[in-house]
């Protein structure tokens, strides 16, 4: 049986109407399906030089922002805006993160001030209704990764699923309220493919469930590890179709990566398969090569994350292939 740690780093591994013009049946690329987005994990300033390297422009970008910075991103936005992006995607976590590799069970722990519980009580709604107006500000389309992987016991948001649905559709109402039409909120499980029964998967992600008329697109982390933790594209295939046909929703795949070892085969498999029919409720695409917990945490138990798409010559010329075949604006 795996540990409860062994299980948390596997969960790292795997770990809102249909976008505009990206649903099946409207605007194709230029391999004749649909048009998605393509996004990276950075803040919107280094966006261009990152496009300029590979070749080919990112639509969005994707930053991580947890609650205990009390801010709104309203330069963040801006400056999207003036890259000429249209949408903008967050990881919103509410939480004051801690150090997974430093300690796991603290990570996992209720953090009362950002708890599910808080949020509902409203004591929250000040610093949710001010993120909401800068959203609307923005005029941006905002793609919101609201307490991802909430399915796994890495996050202090698992607790209480049933208030953890509480808590989204409490939120989803504040950014109703002021007006934030834009905003479109991702329901994002992990993939747990150390869980080898697919319903019992599902049952634990329906659990947190809060309602089709509160999210817009779902979506999970797509993440190669490497070595004993080596996942590739057919592995994560059965239960991407099985969140899109049981929600009825449109796929963000939300963080994809791969260890340097075996990168060129991942993405060269992702690429053919976005091409295909099969795939053609994936709605965006998101590379993240930040730091990554997995390697900090294994070490050589997992392969070398620290690579970069830009400075390799073998798997750059693939992603921006991938990108000129799924986005408008290459």
């Amino acid at each position: 049986m795996l540990t409860r740690r062994q299980l948390l780093l596997a969960g790292l591994a795997t770990g809102v109407a249909s976008m505009a013009g990206c649903s099946s049946g409207s605007k194709e690329a230029g391999n004749g399906r649909p048009v998605r987005e393509f996004g990276i994990a950075s803040d919107p300033w280094k966006a261009a030089d990152w496009g300029q390297a590979v070749g080919a422009k990112p639509t969005m970008v994707m930053e991580f922002e947890s609650w205990d910075r009390n801010r709104t991103l309203d330069a963040h936005f801006q400056a999207a805006k003036d890259g000429k992006m249209e949408s903008f995607a967050i990881t919103w976590e509410p939480w004051t993160p801690v150090d997974l590799a430093a300690n796991a069970d603290a990570q996992s722990a209720v953090q009362p001030k950002f708890s599910n519980q808080a949020i509902v009580a409203g004591s929250l709604d000040g610093y949710i209704r001010n993120f909401a107006t800068a959203v609307k500000k923005s005029d941006l389309t905002v793609y919101i990764r609201y307490a991802h992987e909430m399915n796994g016991d890495w996050y202090p948001w698992y607790h209480d699923p049933a208030v953890y649905a509480q808590a989204w559709r409490h939120i989803v109402d504040v950014f109703r309220s002021v007006g934030a039409k834009k905003a479109k909120f991702v329901f994002a499980p992990a993939v747990n493919l150390y869980q080898a029964d697919d319903s019992a998967w599902m049952a634990g992600v329906q659990q947190y469930w809060p309602g089709a008329e509160y999210v817009d697109q779902v979506g999970t982390t797509m993440i190669n590890l490497g070595r004993s933790k080596a996942y590739y594209v057919k592995d994560f295939k059965p239960r991407l179709k099985l969140l899109h046909e049981t929600f009825g929703k449109g796929v963000v795949l939300a963080e994809v990566n791969s260890a340097s070892e075996g990168r060129l085969k991942f993405f060269t498999e992702l690429r053919t398969w976005l091409s295909t029919p099969e795939a053609d409720y994936i709605r965006s695409v998101i590379l993240s090569q930040l730091p990554s917990h997995g390697q900090a945490s294994l070490g050589d138990q997992v392969g070398d994350l620290s690579w970069q798409v830009p400075t390799d010559d073998e798997t750059r010329p693939v992603i921006k292939a991938l990108i000129k075949d799924i986005t408008p604006v290459a």
